[in-house]
């Protein structure tokens, strides 16, 4: 019974009027005045308890009237609810399906958006790298450049260090030509001059060695039994002032008493003259000459 009170309310409802009704008839029915005696029959009490309970029947139909009407409109309202609820359901049906449409279109344009910007960044990574390409390239085509203008340069200092070199050099060449030439030419006048002196040196010395073997001749004594025509080879050794140190015969005669006269003519002919100026000593030095008495 509890069970069916808690699924039906309105029982608990129905059955708490009630017990409240008979409660209040009672309550009124009683006379709660202090009287020793009843004034009235038994019979007027329950008659009164009858009517009131009729009362209490026609109210309660009249609560259950209003209960049904209550139940009806209820239902009636619930049938109302019913049907929004189901127009709701097949709103919200419609609207979750065009959600879920709208849901997938949203994926879907979110998948197209999505391939694009992967399209998009894979276009703008290639531009990049092709940009960054383009820039390597150029950094190279510059750096080729860079580097071609300083091989240019310095060919160019190069051919400026070699002409400069070249112009050293010709220069160089056309001075050390002019110094072999002044050279050659300044050794062509030593040389000529060398000669000139040579020759009047010569010949002092020769004019010097006549007169030797002339005061040789004049200090020499023909051997007896000489024969004539007969000539040799002296040589003398001096020292400055003409003084003989050595005398000897190179080539001989042929006689040796002829031989000796002239090493003593030699000898007594020292001092020897020689020529004032003293570098000529050397030549006279060691002095060989031919002796022949008869030139």
């Amino acid at each position: 019974m509890l069970k069916q009170f808690v699924d039906n309310p309105r029982y608990l409802v129905y059955a708490i009027l009630v017990h409240i009704a008979f409660v209040v008839i009672i309550v009124f029915s009683l006379d709660w005045r202090p009287t020793p005696h009843r004034t009235q029959p038994e019979e007027n009490v329950v008659q009164a308890i009858a009517i009131d309970e009729t009362k209490v029947l026609a109210e309660l139909e009249k609560l259950k009237a209003a209960e049904k009407r209550k139940q009806q409109e209820a239902e009636a309202k619930r049938r109302d609810l019913e049907k929004k609820a189901q127009e709701a359901k097949k709103t919200r049906e419609r609207e979750e399906k065009r959600l879920v449409d709208l849901k997938k279109k949203q994926e879907e344009e979110q998948r197209k958006l999505k391939e694009q910007q992967a399209k998009l960044e894979a276009e703008t990574k290639k531009t990049k790298e092709l940009e960054q390409q383009k820039q390597a390239e150029t950094e190279r085509l510059e750096k080729l450049k860079n580097e071609q203008q300083a091989l240019e340069k310095k060919r160019i200092e190069e051919e400026k260090r070699l002409a400069e070199q070249r112009r050293k050099q010709e220069e160089e060449q056309r001075r050390q030509e002019e110094q072999r030439a002044l050279q050659e030419q300044l050794a062509a006048e030593q040389q000529q001059l060398e000669a000139e002196r040579e020759k009047k040196v010569q010949s002092i010395v020769d004019r010097y060695i006549e007169i030797i073997k002339q005061k040789v001749t004049r200090n020499w004594f023909k051997p007896a039994g000489a024969q004539q025509g007969l000539s040799c080879t002296v040589m003398v050794r001096l020292i400055p002032g003409g003084e003989v140190l050595d005398v000897r015969i190179t080539t001989s005669s042929g006689d040796p008493v002829f031989d000796r006269s002239v090493e003593t003519a030699v000898l007594k002919a020292s001092p020897l003259p020689l020529p004032p100026d003293p570098s000529l000593f050397e030549r006279f030095r060691i002095l060989q000459f031919v002796f022949k008495p008869e030139e």
